[in-house]
């Protein structure tokens, strides 16, 4: 795991559980739900994509909008950045990867292929692949440096729906799918590695100071859906939790928070990776300490009117992010 448990002679450094919270900006020109927000590489800039079929540019800690994306014929799910920033891709509901050119706004290609709503896409460090997972549970590789229409490769082992993809380094790509698999491909040599989770996988997050060591896992259990209120029962309750990713074990487990009704709700480390966080559908923000699985003081927080669908923390740790239902992004600084 990636904070230190320490040796129990209690010399250990005390973690820092805090987190930005002191709300500077309210972000409100999307005219729907906010589906995905995500940092430039940098984190100097933000990007928006919400069910208005837009997407946004904005400097977040300035509250200002920078630029307008429109093309998308349905909701906005999923971005992802170049890492020279100079170009995004998104996707969403009209089953079409978008490759952007940031500066002019214009629509460099266009990827089809996907039979389905496209929850996920992402650019291999080099940028030279980009990936794209759906609901037809496939996901499809797309060579950026050659003008085919088709895919490069497309990925079949899942048995039900995509929901989120990584890909940490250029041969290697990891996804969480509805059917409970959590699967790793190495690329270079053939290799598909599988671990088997149990309940659908709605996200994954991989730990920004040990990738290859831990990642987070937040699931959802199809017996949980349908959106009725009321309390959930314990076993449809979504849960959080730290896997190691060397040998499939579970290092912790944290819930609590209620999500019923929606596959898209937040979830991110905390700086320091001390502590996890995640929105419910109520618009509040749940925390906990991942040694002891244990509530953070005085959570959760009401920070929003409707489900929070995605948060994100500055590398460096001063500013927070997140994006909701109720069709606000609020900048929060420490």
């Amino acid at each position: 795991m990636a904070p230190s448990r320490g040796d129990g002679d209690g010399a250990s450094t005390p973690l820092d559980l805090s987190y930005p919270s002191r709300l500077v900006q309210t972000l409100d020109s999307h005219s729907g739900p906010v589906n995905v927000i995500k940092y430039n590489h940098g984190a100097k800039y933000l990007l928006s994509g919400s069910s208005d079929r837009s997407i946004r540019l904005w400097n977040p800690s300035l509250g200002k909008e920078i630029k307008f994306y429109n093309g998308h014929a349905q909701e906005v799910l999923a971005l992802d950045i170049t890492h020279d920033n100079a170009k995004f891709a998104s996707s969403g509901g009209d089953r079409a990867v978008f490759l952007w050119d940031v500066p002019t706004g214009s629509v460099i290609r266009r990827m089809q292929g996907h039979f389905g709503k496209i929850n996920a896409v992402g650019f291999s460090p080099d940028s030279q692949i980009l990936a794209s997972a759906g609901f037809d549970a496939k996901v499809m590789l797309w060579d950026m440096r050659a003008s085919s229409r088709d895919p490069l490769q497309t990925l079949k082992e899942a048995s039900s729906t995509v929901s989120s993809l990584l890909l940490p380094s250029s041969p290697q790509i990891i996804t969480g799918s509805y059917d409970g698999h959590l699967r790793t491909y190495d690329l270079r040599f053939g290799l598909l590695t599988e671990d088997v989770i149990g309940e659908p996988i709605s996200s994954i997050r991989l730990s920004r100071s040990n990738p290859e060591e831990s990642i987070l896992v937040g699931t959802t259990p199809i017996s949980s859906g349908g959106g009725n209120s009321g309390t959930i029962r314990e076993e449809d309750a979504p849960k959080i939790r730290i896997f190691d990713r060397k040998d499939g074990s579970c290092l912790q487990t944290v819930k609590g928070h209620d999500t019923a009704g929606s596959n898209r709700w937040a979830m991110e480390w905390g700086y320091g990776e001390g502590y996890v966080l995640a929105g419910d559908r109520d618009g509040k923000m749940w925390g906990w300490n991942v040694l002891d699985a244990k509530p953070l003081p005085s959570h959760p927080k009401q920070i929003h009117k409707k489900q929070i669908t995605s948060l994100v923390i500055n590398p460096r740790g001063k500013e927070m992010i997140s994006a909701s239902a109720d069709g606000t992004i609020k900048v929060w600084h420490k």
